[in-house]
Formats: C-alpha cells, sequence, structure tokens
C-alpha cells in the first residue's frame, strides 16, 4: 500500500518550482526550492542548472526550455522521467533593487523552472510561467517569490488536461515541407539523431512537435525516456504472442525500384532483323527488302515510344482514398501506443555539455537530444544531424541515406501537406495524413507484400522492421482494428509525368547538388539577361515538341515507305 505522503506526491502535478541564478565564481546555484528541495541534491539532477541556464545563454535576453531529468523517487508508483520547464531572463544588474554585494558583473541571468511529473503538459503551463517570471524580473526585487508557491498550489489542485493542440505539426510542415516526411521516418527507425538549433525555445518544440506526430506517443509513451540500464540486466521486453504473426524478410533484396529508372539503349527483336539474301538476289530485290525492314523498325520504334508515353501519362492510381469516410473511421479507431523511447532509448529536448557523457555511454542504443553546445556535434557515434541555418540534413552514413531516400509514392503523399494554392493545410488535417502513413506503414510491416515494401522504401523497411519499437508493438498485439488497413502506401501507384516533375523538384530543392545546379542557372540566367530568357524560351518550346516532332517524322517516313514500297 502507498503511505499517505507517496499517494499525495503520486497525484500532484508539480514536483517542484526551482529558481537557478548563474553566480560568476560558483556558477549554477539553486536559489529557491518549493516545495523546499533536500540537500544534499541527488546526483541524477546534478546538471539541472546546465539545463535551466543554457549553454550561450548569456546572448539572450530570454528563452524557454524544455527539459527532460529521471525521476529521483524510488517507489514502483513513481514516473522514471520527471518533465521540466524553464523561464529564463536576462536583466543589467545595476536596475536590481538590494543587489547582493558580490554580484560584480553589469547582468543578471536566472531561471524559474517547474519540474513535473505525469505528463508533459509543456504548453499548458509555459505562456503562464512566462508571465510570472516577467512580472518577477520587473519587480527587480527577487526576494518576492510569494505568487510562485501560489501558482504551484493552484496546478496542483486543478491541473490541465494534456492538449495536443500545444504541439503544432503545422509548423514543422511550414518550416521543412516535403522533408518533414524524412524527418518522420528517421526517428522511426531509432538512431542516434542531434538537433542543434537556436534559440532553445525552437530546438525543443521542433523535437516535440516531431515526436507528436506518432499517436500518443507524447501522452503515453515518455515514462522512461531518460531511463538507461545496463544491456546485461535488461530482460527481453517482448515475447511474441502464440497467435501473433511473425514479420518474414521476404523478397526484401528483390528490389522492383521505380525510383532509379535509368535509360536503356532500345534493341529491336530478332523478328525485326532483315534475313540473310541469297548471294544470286539481284540488287533491286534487296533495296525492297531493306526498305521494308526500315518499315518495320520505324513502326516497332513508334510503338514503344506511344506505348511509354501512354504508361507515364495515365495513372493507374491504388491509393487510399484520404477523404473516404469508411477509411477515416477505421484509421480513426486504431489506438494504441507505439513505444519509441523505452529504456536505453532516449530522449532529451534540450541537453547541456555537462551530460555530454549520455550519448557515449554504451548501453544506450538510440537518442534524439537537443543541443546548443558544437562540441555535442564531434561525437562520432552520432547518425544524423540537423543544424540551424543549413539546408543540408547531415546524414552521417551511405546506409541510412538509401533508407531516407523518399520514393515516388512518398513523394505523392507531400503533396498532400497544401491545398490547390500552396498553402500548409489545417493541424488536423496535417496530423491525420501522418497517421494515415504511419497505419499504412504498420499494415504493410506486419503482412509484407513487395509493392507496399517499394512504396515505402526496402531498405526502410527491412530497418524498421528490425527495431526493438517495431518488435515490442508486434509482441503486444493482436490488433484487430489493424485488419481494416489497407497494406499499401496511402499513395500507391503507376509512374506518371507528375512523378517526374516531382523527382526533378526534390532533387533541385532538396539536395545540395541540386541546390547548386539551380543557384548556378539562376545566376546564368541573371547574367545573360534578356538573351537568357530568350533562349530559355526557345528552348522550353523545342522541350515541349521533341516528342511529338520525332514521333511525326517517323510516321512520314512509314507514309512513304507505305506509298513506295518496291521503288528504287
Amino acid at each position: 500500500m502507498l503511505n499517505e505522503e507517496n499517494l499525495s506526491c503520486e497525484k500532484s502535478l508539480v514536483v517542484h518550482l526551482i529558481i537557478i541564478g548563474f553566480h560568476h565564481k560558483k556558477g549554477h546555484q539553486i536559489e529557491y526550492s518549493y516545495p523546499l528541495l533536500n540537500e544534499p541534491i541527488d546526483e541524477r539532477w546534478s546538471n539541472i542548472g546546465g539545463l535551466a541556464l543554457p549553454d550561450g545563454a548569456h546572448n539572450r535576453n530570454k528563452d524557454l526550455i524544455y527539459f527532460h531529468i529521471p525521476s529521483i523517487e524510488q517507489d514502483q508508483y513513481s514516473n522514471k522521467t520527471l518533465f521540466g520547464i524553464a523561464s529564463y531572463r536576462q536583466i543589467d544588474a545595476n536596475t536590481v533593487i538590494n543587489k547582493e554585494a558580490d554580484v560584480t558583473r553589469n547582468s543578471i541571468q536566472k531561471s524559474v523552472c517547474l519540474i513535473l511529473r505525469k505528463v508533459p503538459v509543456y504548453g499548458n503551463i509555459s505562456e503562464e510561467l512566462e508571465m510570472l517570471t516577467e512580472k518577477y524580473f520587473q519587480e527587480k526585487n527577487f526576494n518576492e517569490r510569494k505568487f510562485f508557491e501560489d501558482f504551484v498550489d493552484s496546478l496542483n489542485k486543478n491541473p490541465p488536461e494534456f492538449d495536443l493542440k500545444y504541439y503544432s505539426a503545422r509548423d514543422l510542415v511550414i518550416r521543412y515541407r516535403r522533408r518533414t516526411l524524412i524527418l518522420f521516418k528517421l526517428i522511426l527507425l531509432q538512431k542516434k539523431v542531434l538537433f542543434i538549433l537556436s534559440p532553445i525555445q525552437n530546438l525543443v518544440q521542433t523535437i516535440m512537435n516531431l515526436v507528436s506526430l506518432i499517436p500518443g506517443l507524447i501522452e503515453t509513451g515518455l515514462n522512461e525516456c531518460t531511463f538507461i540500464d545496463d544491456k546485461n540486466n535488461i530482460e527481453n521486453d517482448f515475447e511474441l504472442n502464440e497467435n501473433e504473426d511473425i514479420v518474414f524478410d521476404r523478397n526484401i533484396n528483390k528490389r522492383l525500384d521505380f525510383d532509379n529508372i535509368k535509360l536503356k539503349t532500345l534493341k529491336i527483336s530478332d523478328n525485326d532483323e532483315p534475313e540473310e539474301e541469297d548471294e544470286d538476289d539481284d540488287d533491286e530485290d534487296e533495296i525492297k527488302n531493306n526498305k521494308i525492314n526500315l518499315l518495320k523498325r520505324a513502326t516497332s520504334i513508334t510503338n514503344k515510344l506511344t506505348d511509354t508515353f501512354n504508361r507515364l501519362t495515365t495513372n493507374h492510381s491504388v491509393s487510399i482514398e484520404i477523404n473516404n469516410e469508411e477509411n477515416l473511421t477505421s484509421f480513426d479507431q486504431c489506438q494504441f501506443s507505439y513505444e519509441l523511447f523505452k529504456k536505453n532509448n532516449l530522449l532529451y529536448p534540450y541537453l547541456s555539455i555537462h551530460s555530454l557523457d549520455i550519448i557515449n555511454n554504451k548501453d544506450v542504443n538510440s537518442y534524439i537530444i537537443g543541443a546548443s553546445n558544437g562540441l555535442f556535434r564531434q561525437q562520432n557515434n552520432l547518425d544524423f544531424i540537423l543544424i540551424d541555418n543549413d539546408e543540408d540534413f547531415q546524414i552521417l552514413s551511405s546506409e541510412l541515406k538509401q533508407q531516407l531516400q523518399l520514393t515516388t509514392a512518398d513523394l505523392r503523399f507531400t503533396q498532400l501537406f497544401e491545398d490547390s494554392q500552396s498553402n500548409v493545410k489545417t493541424e488536423e488535417e496535417i496530423r491525420r495524413l501522418f497517421k494515415i502513413y504511419f497505419l499504412s506503414l504498420l499494415s504493410v510491416a506486419r503482412t509484407p507484400n513487395d509493392q507496399g515494401i517499394n512504396d515505402f522504401n526496402s531498405s526502410f523497411m527491412k530497418s524498421f522492421q528490425s527495431t526493438n519499437s517495431f518488435h515490442l508493438w508486434q509482441s503486444k498485439g493482436p490488433y484487430p482494428r489493424m485488419d481494416q488497413i489497407p497494406a499499401r502506401h496511402p499513395q500507391s501507384g503507376q509512374l506518371n509525368v507528375t512523378d517526374v516533375k516531382l523527382r526533378v523538384a526534390h532533387a533541385l530543392d532538396d539536395t545540395e547538388t541540386g541546390r547548386k545546379l539551380k543557384n548556378a542557372l539562376e545566376d546564368t540566367s541573371q547574367f545573360m539577361g534578356d538573351k537568357s530568357r530568350a533562349a530559355s524560351k526557345v528552348l522550353g518550346q523545342a522541350k515541349n515538341s521533341i516528342f511529338s516532332s520525332f514521333v511525326g517524322t517517323i510516321n512520314q517516313g512509314k507514309q512513304w515507305l507505305a506509298k513506295n514500297p518496291s521503288s528504287s
């Protein structure tokens, strides 16, 4: 049984409110806590000052930080992870009332932190916390803290409910556009991922917005996201149920790759080759047979070109009808947790340089970490880095690059992010699209088929099926509702002309080589001025007519040959 003290703790949302200041000689200092922190501070919280006052904080007057820390409560009913939110301010030291004598620097830096249990209700609380921090600094009397105690008591008495509206999928899509899907697929692979963005508020919100795309993950799946245990002491977390489907790696290496089609030299069939002429045939028969053969060649080429053109301009799509009410009902009824951040798979929206050793821990399988210190980039065990003002994602292995390559079906899917006027769709619609994509992915992963595997990228699918999180999800089945989800990509279908345009746009906009080429063309166009525009117009006209002209020329030759099959 829980004793009364533990029961009270279990029900309260706020574990502590802490005010942390920075002293130029003593470093980070806890100046105040409510309820009072026990001394000495547990080693697992020794870095709380570095989390609340982030690296490089002196360069900003204000910021907002989300952070995760391990719980120091030991009983079985306690959460393993607690959720911190810190409101940071910096002001001129000369404006402060009752300034302490040992304050010798020109500015004073402090953060007001809330440590929460259960669920990270960051968005619900951050606005009010920032307002109170602003009030605290405006009064310039840092001994007046009673209103913080009232704030904590109010939160514990009437804790806010978790609300997904404070996590914006739409903001993510506005910033990264089609590359949002690359980030989404990346986190599903449980790799070692580093984000370095500024300010810290932008960093932590980007990470949490991304994680929120997986249904239910923030509400129920972060309890162990800071928990590290010796791999040798970890028991197998999943056992396949007797009736659970087992995923076989079927035909995974047989790649039907429509995204890397290369033109091959056209070969004429043996039937099109001229038969050997008898040495006694006269010249007239030889010319006649040559013309007949030429006619057959022209017909063959025309038919093949026409067939290719028809296939490219006709889309026999079998994509899921996104707005179909029956399909939407099936997707909405699929409610389950998908746990990316079980023990040794970490999530830290922000981590200071004092905790650098965490990402080098040999027991850690994967992590998503936000940082502001460039020393994090120098670690040799990273798989992926996203840096502020860097147009390219730094994917640090050729294998992962292949796994994150967007397929044609993926590129079609990203087109659904925008309406006909190229405006990003609503928050609700963006979340619905990602839920459909995720459930379709799970459906293909549990019942593999060649088309579905290739549409999601066979390399990605093989890696996804091998993750701990997917095996854990499989072990907790069966999931009857999943049988209603089609085992195919939401935008499956044959190639068409629009797909070619999408592939070119993706190459030009989302790759370093493509952007260099695009910029070079734009610079050349600007230099050439009117001549360049005129040339571009002519080239455009030529490009649009090249196919029809070619086919027309062949048809004219066919007509001439048909009229004069025996003339010399």
